[in-house]
């Protein structure tokens, strides 16, 4: 069973590997990649000095994302519960 297991590993590496070379030997695709690269690199930037110059303010920006997003999922998982609830009665009956 182990050698399914180290057998695996390969194909999925290949296939990885694979992928990344078509998407890489078009000239589109490297200038878009190096477009997300450029951009990535410039909020990178901005991050860094937000956190060197005013940390405070930053963790705040931080805390109030952090917040939002946690009361979406919140939400989400309430809807979800509410509806395995009725179907767990609906189910009983």
């Amino acid at each position: 069973m182990s050698n399914k297991k180290s057998g695996l590993l390969p194909i999925l590496v290949g296939a990885v590997a694979g992928a990344t070379a078509v998407l890489f030997s078009n000239k589109k695709n490297r200038e878009k990649m190096n477009q997300i690269v450029a951009k990535g690199k410039a909020q990178l930037k901005k991050l860094s000095l937000e956190v060197t110059e005013d940390p405070e303010t930053l963790a705040k920006k931080v805390g109030k994302k952090v917040s939002s997003e946690a009361k979406k999922v919140s939400k989400k998982v309430s809807k979800e519960v509410q509806k395995l609830n009725k179907k767990i009665i609906e189910d009983q009956k």
